[in-house]
């Protein structure tokens, strides 16, 4: 059931040696019996392979397309230790002659659309950025956070027990928003009589980047009666996480199975609203390999296995089988669009 399906974090893989701006992995060599082998180089963020998030799940896709013996693919990690590193990495496997780059999270935006341009014969994607006119070789790997949330949400309205919830997010952009939306509605959905408490993070500095502002949050609306806590934020959302560990409440992660990228709260840990970032690049991949690959937005959600909810780990017995079957069912309705999140433009 792809609704339960754990996506295993990996780490990098092969052989590492030192290279542009930081760190190369490589994966293994590809059949003989493949007419062309398609190099693929993946560009960490400066979170790098080690992050067991964005850019360790990124390369788990890059991996799985490896391991997949009709794509014919070859594919190898640069990691980047600045900003500044970015265009250079990805410089480098153009200049290596690579058939196609992934960039890994909205920080590489500017600049994979820069390096995109120079390089019209090479194929470029961006993990979770987006552009408004990209080029005819760049293609945005972009999710329904809304869906993802809207399944976290049915899910801790069944769960809860004081019938009161909160959420506490980053700054008040798009991707947050729709988390914010789809994790109210589905609680909604699943429990009528649900209270939701929620609050964005302020713009500043330390936007997305401060557990302390997160965790004061998290504790306040575990004061007000809440029994589960979403923390969708970055190191915020963290934060809150952290805050119901504490006061001895139940979380939920986000964007990536944080049982695994943040395991610091595993004893809280009901589950994560969790974009597949693995299945994600595998499936770009695919459709560079097969000559059908597309710019602009590339959409996973419910109905092609780009979105869902992570495993419940150390909560799996306390899910009944009642409500594990109402989630699936509520994924089916999302998949097949029967089902709003209510965030849909």
């Amino acid at each position: 059931m792809k609704l339960f399906r754990q996506v295993a974090v990996l780490a990098a893989a092969g052989v590492i040696a030192l290279a542009c701006g930081g760190g190369s992995s490589s994966t293994g060599g590809t059949s003989s019996s493949c007419k062309k082998t398609w190099k693929v180089g993946l560009v960490t963020d400066v979170g790098k392979l080690s992050d067991k998030s964005f850019n360790a799940t990124s390369w788990k896709g890059v991996q799985d397309a490896q391991a997949d013996s009709s794509l014919c693919v070859q594919g190898r990690a640069i990691e980047s230790n600045q900003p500044t590193d970015y265009q250079k990495n990805m410089q480098t496997f153009v200049d290596q002659g690579y058939d196609a780059v992934i960039a890994v999270g909205f920080l590489m935006t500017d600049d994979v659309l820069t390096v995109a341009k120079a390089n019209p014969k090479v194929k470029f994607s961006i993990v979770d950025g987006s552009h408004t006119d990209p080029p005819a070789n760049l293609t945005d790997l972009l999710f329904r956070e809304d869906q993802a949330g809207y399944l976290a949400g049915a899910l801790a309205g069944l769960y809860t027990k004081s019938n009161v919830i909160g959420g506490v997010y980053g700054l008040d952009i798009p991707p947050v928003h729709k988390y914010r939306v789809g994790y109210e509605n589905g609680a909604k959905h699943t429990n009528p009589n649900i209270k939701t408490l929620g609050v964005y993070q302020p713009a500043g500095p330390k936007a997305f980047n401060d557990p302390d502002w997160g965790k004061a949050r998290g504790i306040e609306f575990a004061d007000q009666g809440a029994d589960i806590v979403f923390g969708a934020g970055g190191n915020t959302g963290n934060g809150a996480l952290l805050a119901a560990q504490q006061k001895s409440k139940t979380c939920i992660g986000v964007d990536v199975d944080q049982y695994v990228s943040y395991p610091e709260v595993q004893n809280c840990l009901l589950t994560s609203a969790e974009k597949k970032l693995a299945v994600a690049v595998k499936t770009w991949i695919s459709t560079v390999v097969k000559g059908t690959v597309k710019n602009g937005t590339a959409l996973f959600d419910a109905a092609n296995g780009g979105v869902g909810i992570a495993p419940f780990h150390n909560f799996d017995s306390k899910v009944t089988s009642d409500e594990k079957t109402k989630l699936q069912d509520i994924e089916k309705q999302l998949a097949s669009g029967a089902l709003k999140t209510g965030a849909e433009t």
